[in-house]
């Protein structure tokens, strides 16, 4: 594998590249984003160490279903579509790993439908500020976010505006405190039961 390194709001790869690499990160966050059919970008998911982007492209058409953009330095290792298939060819448990891997994915993003289907905004709001905390717990108080609202608001299936009254009554009881292109985690219990 490779090692690659991105800096802050660097592009990893944009959607509707070819696409002819996966990539595992190993250190640091990536924003996830897609285009709306009536051009907006959409943030989908926030994606860390331990996790592999790009994946789709190897198995699927070829093309990049998201552009990935560097929310902090970030270090990746690549795999190109070529190795990949040499390891596909010579080891039967890769196959069954990117079975595994898509079937993650898929089963992640039906509970987000479903969220977004039959859960109140508010909550979604919440949940998904509990989601993000996962992914940037650093084993400190507070958890620093570092996403903006608007992203936040996109993985809820909303807008910016109605994502900012959840979020500032759960600062007003002291769930979460705002700041400008974060959100800090301050009881993640209390957000666990105001996002319910």
């Amino acid at each position: 594998m490779r090692r690659r390194r991105y800096g802050r709001d660097e592009v990893v790869f944009h959607e509707g590249d070819p696409g002819d690499t996966l990539h595992v990160i190993e250190k640091g966050r990536v924003l996830v984003e897609i285009t709306t059919t009536i051009g907006d970008v959409a943030a989908l998911s926030v994606r860390g160490p331990g996790e592999v982007i790009g994946e789709l492209a190897l198995v699927g058409d070829g093309r990049r279903t998201a552009s990935v953009t560097a929310l902090e330095p970030t270090e990746t290792l690549s795999l190109t579509q070529g190795m990949l298939e040499d390891l596909r060819t010579t080891d039967a448990s890769v196959d069954r790993y990117l079975v595994e891997l898509l079937a993650e994915k898929l089963a992640e993003t039906m509970a987000q439908l479903m969220e977004v289907l039959f859960v109140p905004v508010e909550s979604r709001i919440l949940r998904v500020v509990d989601r993000l905390a996962t992914s940037f717990d650093e084993g400190q108080t507070p958890i620093v976010i570092r996403v903006r609202q608007e992203d936040i608001a996109a993985m809820a299936g909303t807008r910016r505006q109605t994502a900012n009254r959840p979020l500032k009554a759960a600062e007003a009881k002291g769930a979460v405190r705002i700041g400008r292109g974060r959100v800090e985690v301050i009881d993640r219990e209390l957000l666990r039961k105001l996002g319910r």
